[in-house]
C-alpha cells in the first residue's frame, strides 16, 4: 500500500507531459466510439430504442452506447491525471444568464455561418425517416429532446472541443496561438470524420462546422458552456422542426 500513492503519481505524470502516453489516452476515447459508428452505419443505423407503447428514443442505440464509452474512458484517465471539470471548459460560471446570453448570441452567428456554408458545400439529401416518429408526438419531442441535450448538446462539445483541443495541446507540449491553432483544425477533421457515412461532402462540411464551434470555443477563452448552448439550442429547433413535419 506505501507504494500505491507513488505509483499514481507516476501515472498521472506520464499521462500529463508523455507524448505517447496522450496519444495513446485519445486513441483509447475515439478509436472504439468510431468503430461503433462504423458498425452503426453498416448495421443501418436508424434503429431505435422503444421505451413502451408508442414512446421512441430516436436514433442509434449503438452510438449513444459509443459517446458513454467515451466520456467514461475521459473520466477514468481524468481521474488518473487528478484534473478537475475545469480543465474541459466546465468551470461553474461567473454568471448564468451572461453565459446563456452569450450562448444565444453565438447560436445567431452560427446559424448564420451554417446558412452560408450550405450554400457552398452541397451534401446528399439525409434520410431524416427515423424522426417520423416525433411528428405531432408530443412525449416522444420532449423525451428525444431532453435525450439529445445530453449526447449532441453535451457529449460532442464536451469529447471534441473541451477534451480533444485541450489534451492536442497537451500532445504539442506547447500553449501558443500556433498550437491552439493546429489543436482547432485537427479536432475539427476528426470531428468531420465521424460523419463518414456522409461520404466526403459531408465529412467536409462537418469538419467545417467543427472548425466554427471550435473557433467559438476559443473566442469564448475556452468556456464550454456557450458552445453547449449552441448546440442544445439548435437541435431543440431541429426536434420541433420535426415534430411539426417539417
Amino acid at each position: 500500500m506505501k507504494d500505491q500513492k507513488p505509483s499514481q503519481e507516476k501515472n498521472s505524470e506520464l499521462l500529463r507531459t508523455n507524448k505517447p502516453a496522450i496519444l495513446l489516452e485519445i486513441a483509447v476515447v475515439f478509436v472504439p466510439l468510431y468503430v461503433i459508428l462504423i458498425i452503426s452505419d453498416k448495421l443501418g443505423g436508424n434503429d431505435f430504442v422503444s421505451l413502451g407503447g408508442d414512446v421512441v428514443l430516436v436514433g442509434a442505440p449503438l452510438v449513444y452506447l459509443g459517446m458513454i464509452l467515451a466520456l467514461l474512458a475521459v473520466w477514468v484517465t481524468s481521474k488518473i491525471r487528478d484534473i478537475s471539470w475545469s480543465y474541459f471548459g466546465l468551470a461553474p460560471p461567473k454568471s448564468w444568464v451572461r453565459t446563456i446570453l452569450m450562448g444565444i448570441g453565438m447560436t445567431v452567428v452560427f446559424l448564420v455561418a451554417a446558412t452560408l456554408l450550405s450554400q457552398l458545400i452541397k451534401t446528399p439529401e439525409a434520410d431524416l425517416s427515423r424522426f417520423t416518429p416525433l411528428h405531432g408526438n408530443l412525449p416522444n419531442l420532449i423525451i428525444n429532446v431532453i435525450a439529445l441535450w445530453f449526447t449532441a448538446g453535451f457529449l460532442e462539445e464536451f469529447l471534441w472541443r473541451g477534451y480533444l483541443m485541450n489534451r492536442l495541446i497537451d500532445l504539442q507540449g506547447k500553449n501558443t496561438k500556433l498550437a491552439w491553432a493546429i489543436s482547432l483544425v485537427g479536432s475539427a477533421i476528426i470531428f468531420g470524420l465521424a460523419h463518414a457515412y456522409q461520404g466526403l461532402p459531408g465529412v467536409i462540411k462537418t469538419s467545417t462546422v467543427g472548425l466554427l464551434l471550435g473557433g467559438g470555443f476559443l473566442a469564448v477563452r475556452r468556456n464550454l458552456w456557450p458552445l453547449i448552448i449552441v448546440h442544445v439550442v439548435i437541435d431543440t429547433i431541429n426536434m420541433v422542426q420535426h415534430y411539426f413535419g417539417g
